[in-house]
């Protein structure tokens, strides 16, 4: 097994030091990087125990190249006031180095600043598309050492809690009336999906104990009639699949038409079990994508972890119906999306959820899932956060992550992308080296990882 590492946010920690950091990481087995978003200029800010960057003045580390734009008659966005040409060329020499260790470099949000787009809805407004082609590709024509960018979305939402209503994540706010010209042009009726989306919600607030017991292990026909037999409902998921599809698809071909050299896409959807509902239909994505990276987040609590999102599912339901156990909570979850929590039957119960058992049957199960999605194992890189306070979460440790990394291997996984490396820790370092490369000795070694809670 091999792994990419991330360079989330704060450039400057690894470009002072950057031929000893790509030495170590080269010894221990890292064998691409990705690097963004691509700003300078970020600052420390202590809050309890874990360390903010937060950006004051960001400067885009490149200027836009406006022959870009006009090949894809859109406007460029405005340079940087600030050039800082000694930190630009420290950074075209750091991902040059990255390319002679033989990493590969990607950019993560390589879109990040694209000009004016279009009025209409992103999904299906071409001039909002054509904007963010143009920013993808002239972010990695400025650099020659980049193969390729990373995008994390876009998504549909995936939560159900009281406290995701204001974020994107959130379901029930879906389909906004922004959003019936998407649904027009794919050929669905707005307002039928609209109302089976208020009958879901309506269902998951009258849910019967007595339905659940008798339908959570019936497969899709059990689900489908757990939540009511309603057709539009499946028809709102495929709607929520076609047009994420369509619309990356889209981005895909308009890159392939207007860069000047091959640029491999890659995007970031939740785990298998999830990415359904997001819209991110592996499958299809596989077909178009040049790296798949789902995100193998298994902690509790924060955001985008397995254990923390069937946890914030199963609470929720229970707020709504006062009549569910938590194991009949769960079982409706387990109907959805085909998961089971070994061991796992109360909510307390989620404080110990990351068992070996876990490892052995949710991570195995959910690797060999997203490996079905490509036809090369190597395309299939997901993200993988643990440590100290992954993605605002409950710490996994680097002995979880050594049984993550056994039990995705033994699955077939041979890459997996780290987030990020300014949370690395020391115990996880050992664990990745030792698997992925040469074990790293920090007794020896000149280079240590920065350990810094960075968010």
């Amino acid at each position: 097994m091999k792994l990419w590492m991330d360079v989330m946010r704060d450039l400057e920690s690894v470009m002072a030091n950057h031929e000893v950091v790509f030495d170590a990481w080269a010894e221990g087995g890292v064998v691409g990087v990705v690097l963004g978003p691509l700003v300078f200029g970020t600052n420390k800010l202590s809050q309890g125990a874990r360390t903010l960057r937060v950006t004051e003045s960001p400067t885009v580390t490149y200027d836009p190249n406006p022959e870009v734009y006009r090949r894809l008659g859109v406007e460029a966005p405005p340079a940087p006031e600030r050039k800082l040409p000694e930190q630009r060329a420290l950074f075209e020499k750091t991902l040059q180095s990255a390319a002679d260790h033989g990493f590969a470099v990607s950019l993560m949000y390589a879109d990040s600043g694209a000009g004016p787009g279009g009025k209409g809805h992103y999904l299906i407004d071409d001039h909002a598309l054509r904007a963010r082609a143009a920013r993808m590709i002239d972010t990695v024509e400025h650099y020659p050492m980049a193969q390729g960018a990373v995008m994390d979305g876009p998504e549909w939402g995936y939560e159900i809690a009281a406290h995701h209503m204001n974020h994107r994540s959130y379901i029930f706010h879906d389909l906004p009336e922004s959003g019936a010209p998407v649904c027009a042009a794919l050929g669905y009726d707005y307002k039928a999906l609209v109302a089976a989306k208020d009958r879901l919600f309506d269902r998951l607030h009258k849910l019967d104990a007595r339905q659940v017991r008798l339908h959570r292990g019936g497969g899709l026909l059990g689900a489908f009639h757990m939540l009511g037999a309603d057709p539009d409902l499946l028809t709102w998921m495929k709607f929520r699949s076609a047009s994420m599809t369509s619309y990356l698809r889209r981005l895909r071909q308009t890159i392939d038409a207007h860069a000047s050299r091959p640029i491999k896409l890659s995007i970031g959807p939740r785990s298998a079990a999830f990415a359904p509902l997001t819209g991110m239909e592996m499958g299809a994505l596989g077909g178009f994508m040049d790296y798949l990276h789902p995100k193998h987040y298994f902690f509790h609590r924060g955001f985008d972890g397995f254990v923390g999102t069937v946890y914030r599912w199963v609470e929720t339901l229970c707020a709504w119906n006062p009549g569910l156990s938590d194991a009949d909570a769960l079982g409706v979850v387990e109907a959805l999306f085909g998961i089971e929590l070994p061991g796992v039957e109360q909510r307390v119960d989620f404080e110990s959820a990351l068992s070996p058992e876990f490892f052995k049957e949710v991570v195995t199960q959910e690797t060999r899932r997203a490996l079905a999605a490509v036809d090369d194992p190597t395309r299939l890189v997901p993200w993988l956060d643990t440590g100290r306070f992954p993605h605002d979460g409950d710490p996994m440790s680097a002995r979880d992550l050594r049984m993550l990394l056994e039990a995705a291997g033994s699955a077939g996984l041979e890459r997996f992308l780290y987030h990020h490396q300014g949370n690395l820790t020391p115990g996880e370092w050992v664990v990745m080296s030792q698997v992925c490369g040469r074990e790293w000795n920090p007794r020896s070694s000149p280079y240590h990882p920065a350990d810094e809670l960075i968010l």
